[in-house]
């Protein structure tokens, strides 16, 4: 399968709402949201603030990379925070390695030096993936979150993009 990757438009949010709606549970968010309209989804998340992997033959999404500042201060500009998702039936086909390569680029040429993320300790094959797309655990907090009766660890890891000389 091949996807075109690119920045979100209006017209996505429902498929993007949708996957959303599927992919967060317990094991892979300490806070599962959920969105009930398309109109509540939109208040969250502002137009070309996702890249978007639409399948070149269905011309569906498969998948979204959030990114935004992980904060308003000043000494945040130069990093972005970001969240992966993909559609349950497109896990395994690349979907994830393709967003995580199309976000360096974008951040590269939007002046950004590092990206950010967290995950949890539950979710080996997130954190596979984002260890052969080169982030490198930075942090690891230990029982850091009570989930269905378990403590979980939360990994803090990163990729530092490379400077243009």
């Amino acid at each position: 399968m091949s996807w075109i990757i690119r920045l979100s438009k209006l017209s996505d949010y429902p498929e993007l709402m949708a996957i959303e709606n599927q992919i967060w549970h317990s094991g892979n968010t300490p806070s599962v949201t959920t969105y009930e309209t398309v109109e509540d989804y939109q208040k969250h998340f502002a137009v070309g603030s996702h890249l978007v992997a639409e399948d070149k033959e269905t011309q569906e999404i498969a998948g979204l990379l959030g990114f935004q500042k992980p904060s308003q201060l000043p000494a945040h500009q130069k990093i972005w925070s970001i969240d992966v998702g993909v559609h349950p039936s497109a896990q395994g086909k690349g979907v994830g390695t393709a967003l995580l390569a199309a976000i360096k680029p974008l951040a590269a040429e939007r002046g950004i030096h590092k990206l950010s993320l967290r995950v949890l300790a539950t979710n080996p094959n997130a954190l596979k993936l984002y260890q052969k797309s080169g982030f490198e655990i930075e942090g690891h907090l230990k029982d850091e979150f009570w989930i269905d009766g378990h403590f979980v660890d939360d990994l803090f890891m990163a990729y530092f993009i490379p400077e243009n000389k």
